[in-house]
């Protein structure tokens, strides 16, 4: 376990908002390789360029700043997701119809194209190492910066898949988030089966190909094992 740092009180007198973007980009670069619990303040600040006391001035610890990172990238990316997935609903309310394929483009898009973003390579790594971060601060800041729009999504999904049981949509979601996750994680393990011509950075590339056959799996009759067991629950509203 490594030992905590002391919390120094001096506020800052360099500048602050190029500090706090030095103290971010050595903190996506650092979480990114070694995980919440594998780096120490000291070393983002060292890596930065940057005193200990600017590092606690900005971000109060650790914690503050693994959140202010994703942040930085999860913000917006969220705004977009609930942007498109209103437009979902703005559309069933005039055509009565609700378009799965739709649904995942307005989920998925968002996060592949952020990722696929100049200067995001390291988040496109920590993305996929945080989701199996056991670390209880990683976790926490996991699902509550991506939660609320997620569920919103989940229930969206539903609505727009009736013949799906509770039970499908969890496969089928494990699927889902397997399949943008694969491609946000960018690991290379498919370039070194069939070399490198086609690469998951090209995020047009991705959504051409992984939404149609996303939608398709959604189309496939309930496999539940049992209907009465499997019922979906009810949705938290849209």
């Amino acid at each position: 376990m490594q030992s905590s740092d002391p919390i120094p009180s001096a506020a800052p007198t360099h500048d602050p908002a190029e500090t706090r973007s030095r103290l971010l980009d050595a903190a996506e670069q650092l979480f990114a390789e070694h995980g919440f619990n594998g780096v120490s303040m000291r070393t983002i600040t060292g890596t930065a360029g940057v005193n200990l006391a600017a590092a606690h001035y900005h971000f109060q610890g650790k914690e503050g700043l693994y959140r202010a990172v994703f942040e930085r990238r999860v913000v917006p990316m969220n705004e977009e997701r609930a942007r498109l997935l209103q437009a979902c609903l703005d559309e069933e309310a005039r055509t009565g119809q609700l378009d799965p394929s739709a649904v995942l483009d307005a989920f998925i898009g968002p996060a592949i194209r952020i990722s696929a973003a100049p200067g995001a390579d390291n988040f496109r790594r920590l993305s996929g190492r945080a989701s199996a971060d056991p670390s209880p601060e990683a976790r926490r800041t996991i699902y509550e910066l991506y939660d609320t729009v997620a569920a919103r999504f989940v229930d969206i999904l539903a609505r727009a898949c009736p013949h799906l049981a509770q039970e499908d949509l969890f496969w089928r979601l494990a699927c889902i988030y397997g399949a943008m996750m694969y491609v946000r994680a960018d690991s290379g393990r498919l370039q070194q089966l069939l070399g490198s011509e086609y690469s998951m950075a090209d995020s047009s590339a991705a959504m051409h190909h992984i939404i149609p056959v996303l939608a398709a799996g959604l189309a496939v009759p309930s496999l539940a094992k049992s209907r009465g067991k499997g019922k979906r629950r009810s949705s938290r509203g849209s």
